[in-house]
């Protein structure tokens, strides 16, 4: 009998995985509602059909010392009827690290968030949700998406920032520069810290939005995060910090790397001036653009590359489980500080044989920030989940106001709790 193998955690992955075991539950929710009600059985098939196209996705995550690792999962990836909350890597899922529910006319895609960012988990659900509408109307088309017909590229598999050789130690220095916190809506912005993460799910056609972005300079993300600063402004105008949005984006186009679904993304430092909130809009949506095209610049690898070798230095120095947990969780709740708030857009779903049958797209993730907002974009609507950590209502009713104020309308769908599922610390 063949031992089981283990898999080690990434550099890219490592400051999501050792960061947040044992403090948060770092898992996200891909909510995708479809056109009927949701058939279990073919389902089931589906499922079956899209763990044997991802085998490096079937592990459970243990610890050894001052370790955690991946070790190979053969049990089947489990499928429920439920919408409630799950736990993952443990016995209620096989010890896997990835599930699937589903209820009434919606599926869920359950997912750890150390092992995969939002491009790699969108790569699963197109397989998942391609198995799913193939079994069930037939002729569906693949094109663009990962089936059991195409050889599985190693590449998927690999990191990136592995590859990363050492460097000069005034280099690292450098990676390392200490910013000022940036203005917080809890304890700057007179709100009060929840117990539970919030979420608000609102939908806006896109045809009017569109308009707006290609008339302004903008693309959804960037237009975003320039209201959600308009609104902070509106709110609390006197500040004595600076109001600094994150906008997360995909890294592979500056790393030549298209196949990984590791962690592999880069933040938008976006610094919301005096000067920037005076400009008219359309300035400003120009002015964030120009913030991301800069910031999204080939050059700018090498902030990945420091990234790299800052991790390695970090477990090298951290001897034990407790130190790294230490270590690097004050370095993932550095997000918190640094930013008032983060939006995260992966992009338009590109799959448009899948997208006929989407009729809503929502996305909950882990609290990286105090007022985070996920967009997805499907079918002529964009959705938007809006995270918070705090009690009022204040900022989110604000951004609304600014979606009236430049003729978007919107739809609020649900507030809720939090409903990504649990990671309980490893065993």
């Amino acid at each position: 009998m063949s031992e089981t193998r283990t898999i080690r955690i990434t550099s890219g992955d490592s400051l999501h995985t050792y960061g947040s075991i044992g403090t948060m539950d770092y898992t996200v929710r891909l909510s995708v509602r479809l056109d009927s009600l949701i058939d279990g059985e073919v389902l089931k098939t589906a499922l079956e059909s899209t763990q044997k196209r991802y085998p490096y996705l079937k592990l459970r995550m243990k610890k050894q010392g001052a370790d955690l690792y991946y070790e190979e999962n053969p049990l089947p990836v489990c499928l429920f009827n439920t919408d409630r909350r799950i736990s993952l890597n443990c016995e209620e899922t096989n010890y896997h690290i990835w599930a699937v529910c589903y209820k009434d006319d919606y599926v869920y895609l359950d997912f750890y968030h150390g092992i995969c960012d939002g491009t790699g988990m969108y790569m699963v659900l197109s397989t998942l949700l391609y198995y799913y509408i193939d079994g069930k109307y037939g002729n569906c088309d693949s094109t663009g998406i990962r089936t059991l017909e195409d050889p599985i590229d190693e590449r998927e598999s690999i990191d990136p920032t592995d590859s990363i050789p050492p460097m000069d130690p005034a280099l690292l220095a450098k990676a390392g520069v200490n910013i000022e916190p940036a203005f917080s809506l809890i304890s700057d912005g007179e709100t009060t810290l929840s117990d539970h993460v919030i979420v608000r799910d609102v939908m806006i056609p896109d045809k009017e939005l569109l308009k707006f972005t290609s008339e302004n300079d903008a693309s959804p993300g960037t237009f975003l995060a320039v209201i959600i600063a308009r609104a902070i402004e509106q709110c609390t105008p006197v500040k004595d910090k600076e109001l600094r949005g994150s906008y997360v984006i995909n890294a592979r186009p500056m790393l030549d790397f298209p196949y990984t679904h590791h962690n592999c993304v880069n933040t938008v430092f976006a610094n919301f001036s005096d000067r920037f909130m005076a400009m008219p809009i359309d300035r400003q949506c120009t002015a964030m653009r120009g913030m991301t095209i800069l910031q999204s610049d080939r050059d700018r690898v090498s902030f990945a590359i420091m990234r790299g070798n800052l991790v390695r230095q970090m477990c090298l120095q951290a001897p034990t489980l407790e130190a790294r947990k230490a270590a690097f969780g004050q370095s993932l709740a550095k997000g918190t500080d640094l930013f008032t708030f983060m939006v995260s857009y992966v992009g338009k779903w590109k799959y448009e044989a899948l997208g006929k049958h989407i009729v809503e797209f929502w996305t909950h993730v882990p609290p990286a920030n105090n007022f985070l907002v996920e967009l997805a974009a499907v079918k002529g609507s964009i959705f938007l989940s809006f995270h918070q950590r705090f009690k009022e209502d204040k900022y989110y009713k604000a951004v609304l106001k600014q979606l009236e104020d430049i003729g978007i309308p919107y739809i609020e769908k649900r507030v809720m709790e939090n409903d990504i599922s649990y990671f309980p610390d490893v065993m």
